[in-house]
Protein backbone atom coordinates (compact mmCIF):
# COMPACT_ATOMS: atom_id res chain seq x y z
CA UNK A 1 0.00 0.00 0.00
CA UNK A 2 2.28 2.79 1.23
CA UNK A 3 5.68 1.12 1.36
CA UNK A 4 7.39 4.51 1.50
CA UNK A 5 5.88 5.41 4.86
CA UNK A 6 8.31 6.70 7.45
CA UNK A 7 6.11 5.60 10.36
CA UNK A 8 3.20 3.22 10.62
CA UNK A 9 0.73 3.49 13.49
CA UNK A 10 -1.58 0.52 13.99
CA UNK A 11 -4.30 0.49 16.62
CA UNK A 12 -5.88 -2.88 17.29
CA UNK A 13 -8.88 -1.12 18.79
CA UNK A 14 -12.17 0.01 17.32
CA UNK A 15 -12.56 3.43 15.74
CA UNK A 16 -15.37 4.05 18.23
CA UNK A 17 -12.95 5.10 20.95
CA UNK A 18 -10.74 8.14 20.64
CA UNK A 19 -8.66 6.85 23.54
CA UNK A 20 -6.36 4.75 21.37
CA UNK A 21 -2.62 4.69 22.13
CA UNK A 22 -1.41 4.71 18.53
CA UNK A 23 -3.82 7.49 17.52
CA UNK A 24 -2.55 9.60 20.41
CA UNK A 25 1.04 8.87 19.41
CA UNK A 26 0.31 9.70 15.77
CA UNK A 27 -1.28 13.03 16.65
CA UNK A 28 1.57 13.99 18.99
CA UNK A 29 4.23 13.00 16.42
CA UNK A 30 2.75 15.04 13.53
CA UNK A 31 5.07 17.43 11.74
CA UNK A 32 4.50 19.97 9.01
CA UNK A 33 4.12 18.33 5.62
CA UNK A 34 3.28 14.87 7.01
CA UNK A 35 0.61 12.86 5.25
CA UNK A 36 -1.64 10.73 7.41
CA UNK A 37 -3.01 7.82 5.40
CA UNK A 38 -5.98 5.74 6.58
CA UNK A 39 -7.96 3.05 4.78
CA UNK A 40 -11.38 4.57 5.44
CA UNK A 41 -13.10 7.24 7.52
CA UNK A 42 -14.49 4.71 10.01
CA UNK A 43 -10.96 3.43 10.73
CA UNK A 44 -10.06 6.92 11.93
CA UNK A 45 -13.23 7.50 13.93
CA UNK A 46 -16.89 6.51 14.16
CA UNK A 47 -17.84 9.71 15.93
CA UNK A 48 -18.41 12.79 13.82
CA UNK A 49 -17.19 15.09 16.60
CA UNK A 50 -14.03 13.03 17.19
CA UNK A 51 -13.39 12.81 13.45
CA UNK A 52 -13.59 16.57 13.04
CA UNK A 53 -11.32 17.14 16.07
CA UNK A 54 -8.76 14.64 14.75
CA UNK A 55 -8.85 16.30 11.32
CA UNK A 56 -8.41 19.71 12.94
CA UNK A 57 -5.31 18.47 14.81
CA UNK A 58 -3.87 17.15 11.56
CA UNK A 59 -4.67 20.44 9.81
CA UNK A 60 -3.26 22.58 12.63
CA UNK A 61 0.03 20.67 12.38
CA UNK A 62 0.12 21.67 8.69
CA UNK A 63 -0.14 17.99 7.83
CA UNK A 64 -2.52 16.33 5.37
CA UNK A 65 -5.02 13.51 5.56
CA UNK A 66 -5.46 10.93 2.79
CA UNK A 67 -8.29 8.43 3.03
CA UNK A 68 -7.64 5.60 0.60
CA UNK A 69 -11.23 4.72 -0.25
CA UNK A 70 -12.04 8.38 -1.04
CA UNK A 71 -10.77 10.22 -4.04
CA UNK A 72 -11.42 13.78 -2.90
CA UNK A 73 -9.33 16.72 -1.84
CA UNK A 74 -9.85 16.92 1.92
CA UNK A 75 -8.24 20.35 2.09
CA UNK A 76 -11.05 21.98 0.10
CA UNK A 77 -14.36 23.14 1.62
CA UNK A 78 -16.22 20.51 -0.43
CA UNK A 79 -13.80 17.83 0.76
CA UNK A 80 -14.34 18.86 4.38
CA UNK A 81 -18.12 18.75 3.85
CA UNK A 82 -17.96 15.25 2.34
CA UNK A 83 -15.71 14.11 5.20
CA UNK A 84 -18.20 15.43 7.76
CA UNK A 85 -21.06 13.64 6.03
CA UNK A 86 -19.10 10.38 5.87
CA UNK A 87 -18.22 10.75 9.55
CA UNK A 88 -21.91 11.14 10.36
CA UNK A 89 -22.71 8.04 8.30
CA UNK A 90 -20.05 6.02 10.15
CA UNK A 91 -21.49 7.18 13.47
CA UNK A 92 -25.02 6.28 12.32
CA UNK A 93 -23.84 2.81 11.22
CA UNK A 94 -22.34 2.21 14.65
CA UNK A 95 -25.53 3.33 16.43
CA UNK A 96 -27.73 1.23 14.13
CA UNK A 97 -25.53 -1.83 14.68
CA UNK A 98 -25.77 -1.44 18.46
CA UNK A 99 -29.57 -1.08 18.27
CA UNK A 100 -29.94 -4.14 16.05
CA UNK A 101 -27.72 -6.18 18.34
CA UNK A 102 -29.82 -5.22 21.37
CA UNK A 103 -33.02 -6.06 19.49
CA UNK A 104 -31.64 -9.41 18.35
CA UNK A 105 -30.57 -10.32 21.88
CA UNK A 106 -33.98 -9.32 23.27
CA UNK A 107 -35.76 -11.50 20.69
CA UNK A 108 -33.42 -14.44 21.32
CA UNK A 109 -33.91 -14.08 25.09
CA UNK A 110 -37.70 -14.05 24.70
CA UNK A 111 -37.43 -17.29 22.72
CA UNK A 112 -35.10 -18.84 25.30
CA UNK A 113 -32.25 -19.06 22.78
CA UNK A 114 -29.92 -16.59 24.47
CA UNK A 115 -28.81 -16.90 28.03
CA UNK A 116 -26.01 -14.37 27.91
CA UNK A 117 -22.32 -14.73 28.26
CA UNK A 118 -21.09 -17.52 30.48
CA UNK A 119 -19.96 -16.02 33.78
CA UNK A 120 -16.25 -16.72 33.56
CA UNK A 121 -16.70 -20.45 34.17
CA UNK A 122 -16.92 -19.01 37.62
CA UNK A 123 -14.75 -21.40 39.49
CA UNK A 124 -15.75 -19.35 42.49
CA UNK A 125 -19.06 -21.16 42.96
CA UNK A 126 -17.84 -23.36 45.76
CA UNK A 127 -16.74 -22.11 49.20
CA UNK A 128 -13.39 -23.89 48.74
CA UNK A 129 -12.59 -22.01 45.53
CA UNK A 130 -13.65 -18.68 47.05
CA UNK A 131 -11.37 -19.30 50.04
CA UNK A 132 -8.49 -20.26 47.75
CA UNK A 133 -9.04 -17.13 45.66
CA UNK A 134 -9.20 -14.92 48.77
CA UNK A 135 -5.97 -16.45 50.12
CA UNK A 136 -4.07 -15.95 46.84
CA UNK A 137 -5.50 -12.46 46.32
CA UNK A 138 -4.48 -11.39 49.84
CA UNK A 139 -1.03 -12.94 49.28
CA UNK A 140 -0.57 -10.33 46.57
CA UNK A 141 -0.57 -12.45 43.42
CA UNK A 142 -0.85 -10.30 40.31
CA UNK A 143 -3.95 -10.40 38.13
CA UNK A 144 -1.96 -12.38 35.53
CA UNK A 145 -0.81 -14.90 38.14
CA UNK A 146 -4.37 -15.29 39.41
CA UNK A 147 -5.62 -15.78 35.85
CA UNK A 148 -3.06 -18.54 35.25
CA UNK A 149 -3.83 -20.15 38.61
CA UNK A 150 -7.59 -20.31 37.90
CA UNK A 151 -7.19 -20.89 34.14
CA UNK A 152 -9.25 -17.81 33.16
CA UNK A 153 -8.53 -14.48 31.48
CA UNK A 154 -7.38 -11.34 33.32
CA UNK A 155 -10.68 -9.57 32.60
CA UNK A 156 -12.43 -12.46 34.36
CA UNK A 157 -10.16 -11.92 37.37
CA UNK A 158 -11.09 -8.22 37.41
CA UNK A 159 -14.77 -9.19 37.28
CA UNK A 160 -14.33 -11.66 40.14
CA UNK A 161 -12.58 -9.04 42.26
CA UNK A 162 -15.31 -6.51 41.52
CA UNK A 163 -18.03 -9.06 42.38
CA UNK A 164 -16.32 -10.22 45.56
CA UNK A 165 -15.78 -6.63 46.69
CA UNK A 166 -19.41 -5.82 46.00
CA UNK A 167 -20.41 -8.85 48.09
CA UNK A 168 -17.94 -7.68 50.77
CA UNK A 169 -16.08 -10.95 50.64
CA UNK A 170 -12.76 -9.18 49.98
CA UNK A 171 -11.59 -5.63 50.46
Amino acid sequence: MYDKADFIYIDKMTGVSRDRPELKRLLSDLCEGDIVVVKSVDRLSRSTLDLLEICEKIKSANAHLKILDLNIDLSSPIGECVLTILGAVAQMERTTLKERTKEGIAIAKSQGKYTGRKIGAIALNSPDSIERFKRLYRAGLSKSELAREFNVTRPTIYNWIKTLKRRRIIK
